[in-house]
């Protein structure tokens, strides 16, 4: 038992003066000698990656120092466009209509699915007939889908409110509100296509109900199509009474 405590003496001797050496000689506060084989930091070649000018731009950013322990303005060279770039993009963007700017949002979203969906190959004699027609009715449901969801969120349909013109004599309608096309039946607001139940129409007459409790000049309101060329009348839109204690009231005491 007595040479076992003196081994277990020894050992906690030898681990403890590891531990005291490893803490003292490290690598932060530069004790332990680096090779010599090794160049300094300052003599490496640096890394270079040449770019084209037009698409290279400079901008400042706040670098920290560790020698002087400040933070420093430096020039960066990055990869953004510069703004002749820019221009040139937003103008081609601005010169197509609202048509082919949707019809481009939906070539896009189409592109983004042909990615996790991509075509079979035409090579395959024995699923050649079988899967290409399939996977080309896939991709015009999913490009029908595209079209409707983008019509949907970027061509809202137009409520209009009719005024009163004492002057002329005469309705007069502005728009006061517009709906997404969530449904897809904007393209149809007659009786037939789109009902009461429909969500378009109770948004609708939601937002008209809102737009007439805000203006008191409006006597109506009415839903137009896409094309605008049809209007279906929001019958349920209503303005709220005003004075309702005062009515309350009155009828309590009657």
């Amino acid at each position: 038992m007595g040479h076992s405590s003196v081994r277990l003496k020894v050992r906690r001797r030898k681990v403890a003066n590891l531990a005291a050496y490893s803490r003292q000689h490290t690598v932060r506060n530069n004790t332990i000698k680096t090779a010599e084989n090794i160049p300094a930091k300052a003599d490496w070649p640096e890394q270079k990656y040449p770019q084209h000018k037009p698409m290279m731009k400079k901008h400042t950013e706040w670098i920290y120092n560790k020698e002087t322990h400040k933070t420093e303005k430096v020039k960066v060279a990055s990869t953004f466009p510069t703004k002749k770039y820019d221009d040139i993009q937003k103008s081609l963007w601005k010169n197509l209509g609202k048509a082919a700017k949707m019809e481009a949002y939906a070539q896009d979203k189409l592109k983004k699915w042909e990615k996790k969906h991509p075509k079979p190959c035409p090579d395959d004699d024995l699923f050649k007939d079988e899967m290409i027609p399939a996977w080309e009715a896939e991709r015009n449901q999913a490009l029908e889908h595209f079209r409707d969801f983008v019509v949907s969120v970027y061509d809202k349909l137009r409520i209009v409110g009719n005024r009163v013109n004492s002057e002329e004599h005469k309705m007069v309608g502005k728009t006061v509100a517009e709906v997404k096309d969530s449904d897809g039946k904007g393209h149809d607001v007659n009786y037939p296509n789109l009902q009461k139940s429909d969500k378009l129409y109770k948004d609708a007459t939601k937002a008209a109900v809102v737009a007439m409790n805000k203006d008191s000049t409006i006597v109506d309101c009415h839903l137009e199509n896409h094309k605008g060329n049809q209007k279906r009348p929001l019958i349920d839109a209503k303005r709220k009474p005003k004075n309702l204690k005062q009515q309350r009231e009155f009828r309590k005491a009657a």
